[in-house]
């Protein structure tokens, strides 16, 4: 978890397409929900390394993309590193995953194509996609057990549209430490 007195989050934008407008609505929630500084850095529109991309599964691997955004950013103990990327992302074991984090560590990552309606062939709705980005970026800072909390695990869209989009009253206590 973050310590409110001594952290900050830098959003990271990785992509040629990202709309701007999601940015100030991460920022606000995260500043909020985690009372730390939070910043947005220029988007990144290069490509990350070539040993990310999965070429048989048209898909990049996370873990890659977390260590090349550790290894460009080296971020000092204070700041943590949310990456918000639009394109899509696997990890070990994992057909997909909607983000990544490396666990009380600097460097985390959120996916957006499989947080939109489109990808599933259903119309867009873009208030859904935005408390999808939210509730996923809260979570990969940190994680619960309780299926209702903004921290726990999602392995479906289901299970990210029933969280609520805050902390659970245990981790609020543990974020405010």
């Amino acid at each position: 978890m973050l310590k409110p007195d001594m952290m900050s989050i830098i959003i990271q934008p990785i992509s040629f397409d990202l709309t701007s407008d999601l940015f100030p609505l991460l920022q606000t929630h995260l500043s909020k929900e985690f009372n730390v500084s939070v910043r947005t850095a220029p988007t990144i529109n290069e490509t990350a390394p070539f040993n990310s991309f999965n070429k048989q599964r048209n898909q990049w691997n996370s873990s890659n993309i977390l260590e090349w955004l550790l290894d460009r950013n080296k971020p000092d103990g204070s700041t943590k590193i949310l990456a918000v990327c639009d394109f899509d992302a696997y990890s070990n074991g994992l057909n997909f995953v909607f983000g990544e984090a490396h666990i009380n560590g600097r460097a985390s990552a959120i996916y957006l194509p499989r947080l939109r309606q489109e990808f599933y062939g259903v119309s867009a709705d873009n208030s859904l996609f935005c408390q999808r980005i939210v509730k996923e970026a809260v979570h990969e800072l940190g994680h619960c057990n309780n299926t209702r909390c903004v921290m726990h695990f999602s392995n479906s869209l289901h299970d990210t549209d029933i969280k609520e989009n805050i902390f659970c009253s245990i981790c609020r206590i543990q974020v405010r430490r």
